[in-house]
């Protein structure tokens, strides 16, 4: 059978400081135990490891390397326990805690630096990552961050909670040349329009291919040439130079807007929309979550919406932010 070796906290943490000047008597009265309750502590650690953590036969003992070992990666493990029960602790109490965010390339792309600024003030260490929303869905989904911005709203799971403050409607993106030499009135003109002009999509392993491929599906499009890139950038870019065309809602434009003048877009004749989210599923990030709402509906009615309607106003029919009472 194979030997127990589970080490029990309390006992590092009598270890740890006895370690400190490998003092028995010192670590006692710090502690407030009696020096033989501190002998115990060791000496039960050292049965369950097999070896002896001081050498008591030196004047004053010494750590043995056993005890240098466990010195360094104990004190490393109880810290990171501290701060884990810290900021559990400051999350129920609703003070500062650790947050790991996710944002899809959207919210990253447009938010994520005025909204990480904002959280400085509030958190007790930050961090975020970017990416594809399946790929934020996913390190949410196996616990890899805290919350989530994306256009996902997880409602495979039920534990997920998910508060809505964006929604944008899909538009028609084509080069601005070919919408000016023609009329466009339908979607059968938009068709005609475009030709043998191809499509441009995100690839299979985005949210983005998923909703505007059943759009594009919806339409009866005829199948054309179909090209897919990785970017918003590239993508409203190719459109300006007339390479393609394209289905996407306002901020995938807004993302590459230095190409905004060089393309039109126009209305789909449904309802076809994609909705943002705040995401979480531990209960204890239920405050900082509510704190993301309302510090993103700010940020976009104080900087992303006026500077909108700086550059393009017409977009701004094609976006509606959900500010309540959150």
């Amino acid at each position: 059978m194979a030997k127990e070796t589970n080490l029990d906290i309390p006992s590092l943490r009598i270890f740890l400081e006895t370690a400190k000047d490998c003092n028995m008597t010192r670590a006692a009265d710090t502690l407030g135990i009696s020096q033989p309750a501190v002998s115990a502590a060791i000496k039960k650690i050292e049965n369950k490891l097999g070896s002896a953590l001081f050498d008591r036969d030196r004047r004053p003992m010494q750590l043995t390397t056993a005890g240098r070992l466990l010195w360094n990666r104990a004190f490393l493990i109880l810290e990171q326990l501290d701060d884990l029960a810290r900021s559990v602790q400051n999350s129920i109490e609703g003070k500062k805690p650790d947050v790991r965010l996710g944002f899809s390339d959207c919210m990253g792309a447009c938010v994520s630096p005025l909204l990480m600024n904002d959280l400085l003030e509030i958190t007790e260490n930050l961090s975020g990552k970017c990416g594809s929303t399946p790929f934020v869905s996913s390190l949410l989904r196996q616990k890899n961050i805290d919350i989530a911005l994306s256009s996902d709203p997880m409602e495979d799971l039920d534990e997920t909670h998910a508060i809505h403050f964006l929604t944008e409607r899909f538009l028609f993106i084509l080069p601005k040349p070919l919408a000016e030499r023609r009329k466009i009135l339908c979607t059968q003109d938009l068709i005609s329009a475009v030709g043998n002009l191809p499509y441009l999509r995100f690839g299979k392993e985005t949210f983005d291919f998923v909703q505007s491929e059943r759009i594009y599906r919806s339409l009866h499009f005829m199948d054309t040439r179909r090209i897919e890139v990785d970017t918003n950038f590239a993508m409203i870019n190719l459109i300006a130079l007339g390479k393609g065309w394209s289905i996407l809602p306002p901020l995938s434009m807004w993302m590459a807007r230095e190409y905004i003048d060089k393309v039109e877009f126009i209305r789909l004749t449904n309802e076809a929309t994609r909705r943002y989210y705040v995401l979480y599923n531990d209960p204890v990030f239920e405050i900082i979550s509510r704190k993301i709402y309302r510090f993103i509906c700010q940020i976009f009615k104080k900087e992303i919406l006026p500077e909108m309607e700086k550059v393009c106003l017409a977009l701004l029919e094609h976006i509606q932010l959900h500010e309540g009472t959150i």
